[in-house]
């Protein structure tokens, strides 16, 4: 049986008041959640093994580039969760969904203020090692992951949809 596994084209990046950091940029501007688990009523999820292998190869990556390892943040989280859990129900794979919302919108509608922001997606990929094998091969989903202006991330994984989000908050220092 071969696997397709799709990537988002290029990925999704902003940030306020610099530079656009990648070409499929839509506007200038602690825990995961698996198809076998499920959201609480608090709104923390179940973490899956596979969302923690891919956290701990992002992070050694940046490690080995003398950036910052990224510190997980459950509202990153959650936001990549619903996207994921979105593109499955309504059977899309894109940064912008039906309703014209993209990863940039979301984040300011849950209340998430940043001076950078980016996000990756893949699909079809069943283990955190394939999905970072091919962002590794992915220039614009490389640059996300490499820059080091990122200091949080979160990630949604539902269905073989994934979604990470990584931003910078306001008011955040750099590490």
């Amino acid at each position: 049986m071969v696997a397709i596994v799709l990537f988002a084209c290029g990925c999704a990046a902003a940030i306020l008041g610099g530079a656009i950091t990648a070409h499929a940029a839509r506007k200038p501007t602690a825990a995961a959640h698996s198809a076998r688990g499920g959201a609480s009523a608090g709104g923390s999820h179940v973490a899956s093994a596979e969302v923690w292998d891919l956290v701990s190869r992002i992070n050694r990556h940046r490690r080995a580039l003398g950036c910052a390892p990224l510190a997980w943040d459950e509202r990153l989280a959650t936001l990549a969760v619903r996207h994921s859990r979105d593109m499955s129900r309504r059977d899309f794979f894109d940064h912008t969904n039906p309703d014209g919302e993209d990863p940039f919108d979301r984040m300011r509608r849950a209340g998430i203020r940043y001076r950078a922001a980016a996000e990756n997606l893949a699909l079809g990929a069943r283990t955190g090692g394939e999905v970072f094998e091919g962002w590794m091969k992915s220039r614009g989903h490389r640059r996300n992951l490499e820059d080091c202006v990122y200091t949080r991330m979160g990630i949604g994984l539902y269905r073989e949809h994934w979604t990470l989000e990584l931003a910078r908050f306001m008011g955040e220092s750099r590490r």
